[in-house]
Protein backbone atom coordinates (compact mmCIF):
# COMPACT_ATOMS: atom_id res chain seq x y z
CA UNK A 1 0.00 0.00 0.00
CA UNK A 2 1.26 3.43 -1.04
CA UNK A 3 2.54 5.91 1.98
CA UNK A 4 -0.28 8.56 0.97
CA UNK A 5 -2.93 5.69 1.38
CA UNK A 6 -1.80 5.03 4.62
CA UNK A 7 -1.96 8.21 5.92
CA UNK A 8 -5.62 8.80 4.02
CA UNK A 9 -6.71 5.61 6.49
CA UNK A 10 -5.29 6.73 9.31
CA UNK A 11 -6.43 10.54 8.66
CA UNK A 12 -9.73 9.60 8.38
CA UNK A 13 -10.13 7.41 10.95
CA UNK A 14 -8.68 10.50 13.16
CA UNK A 15 -11.91 12.67 12.32
CA UNK A 16 -14.22 9.67 12.34
CA UNK A 17 -13.14 8.97 16.00
CA UNK A 18 -13.27 12.96 16.68
CA UNK A 19 -16.45 13.21 15.12
CA UNK A 20 -17.86 10.13 17.00
CA UNK A 21 -16.69 11.36 20.27
CA UNK A 22 -18.49 14.24 19.60
CA UNK A 23 -21.81 13.00 18.95
CA UNK A 24 -21.75 10.53 21.29
CA UNK A 25 -20.74 14.06 24.17
CA UNK A 26 -17.55 11.90 25.18
CA UNK A 27 -15.77 14.94 23.62
CA UNK A 28 -17.25 18.89 23.22
CA UNK A 29 -15.66 21.10 20.74
CA UNK A 30 -13.81 23.07 23.51
CA UNK A 31 -11.85 19.86 24.33
CA UNK A 32 -7.91 19.91 23.09
CA UNK A 33 -8.76 16.74 21.89
CA UNK A 34 -11.21 16.83 19.49
CA UNK A 35 -9.57 20.17 18.03
CA UNK A 36 -6.10 18.14 17.44
CA UNK A 37 -8.03 14.81 16.29
CA UNK A 38 -9.40 17.43 13.21
CA UNK A 39 -6.41 19.38 12.81
CA UNK A 40 -4.27 15.88 12.55
CA UNK A 41 -6.49 14.76 10.38
CA UNK A 42 -7.23 16.91 8.13
CA UNK A 43 -3.60 18.20 7.85
CA UNK A 44 -2.62 14.42 7.18
CA UNK A 45 -5.78 13.73 4.34
CA UNK A 46 -4.63 17.28 2.81
CA UNK A 47 -1.12 15.12 2.38
CA UNK A 48 -2.55 12.42 1.27
CA UNK A 49 -4.07 13.93 -1.98
CA UNK A 50 -0.97 16.21 -3.09
CA UNK A 51 -0.20 13.08 -5.70
CA UNK A 52 -2.00 12.42 -7.57
CA UNK A 53 -3.24 16.51 -6.74
CA UNK A 54 -6.96 16.69 -6.16
CA UNK A 55 -7.65 20.48 -5.78
CA UNK A 56 -10.82 20.52 -4.05
CA UNK A 57 -9.92 18.05 -1.59
CA UNK A 58 -7.20 19.93 -1.08
CA UNK A 59 -8.60 23.20 -0.33
CA UNK A 60 -11.41 21.28 2.44
CA UNK A 61 -8.67 20.01 3.65
CA UNK A 62 -6.38 22.67 4.26
CA UNK A 63 -9.09 24.96 5.43
CA UNK A 64 -10.28 22.54 7.93
CA UNK A 65 -7.07 22.20 9.42
CA UNK A 66 -6.84 26.10 9.65
CA UNK A 67 -10.42 25.95 11.08
CA UNK A 68 -9.26 23.12 13.83
CA UNK A 69 -6.02 25.11 14.38
CA UNK A 70 -8.02 27.82 15.35
CA UNK A 71 -9.95 26.25 17.74
CA UNK A 72 -7.10 25.04 19.26
CA UNK A 73 -6.26 28.82 19.69
CA UNK A 74 -9.21 29.36 20.63
CA UNK A 75 -9.15 27.08 23.56
CA UNK A 76 -5.67 27.78 24.49
CA UNK A 77 -6.61 31.36 25.19
CA UNK A 78 -9.95 30.88 26.92
CA UNK A 79 -8.06 28.69 29.30
CA UNK A 80 -5.44 31.38 29.69
CA UNK A 81 -7.53 33.79 30.44
CA UNK A 82 -9.40 31.85 32.92
CA UNK A 83 -5.79 31.35 34.66
CA UNK A 84 -5.59 34.75 34.81
CA UNK A 85 -2.37 34.81 33.05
Amino acid sequence: MPFAATISLVASAALLVAYGLLNTGKLTPDDYAYQWLNAIGAAALTYSVIKPFNVGVFIIEALWTLIALYGVFKIWRARRAKEGK
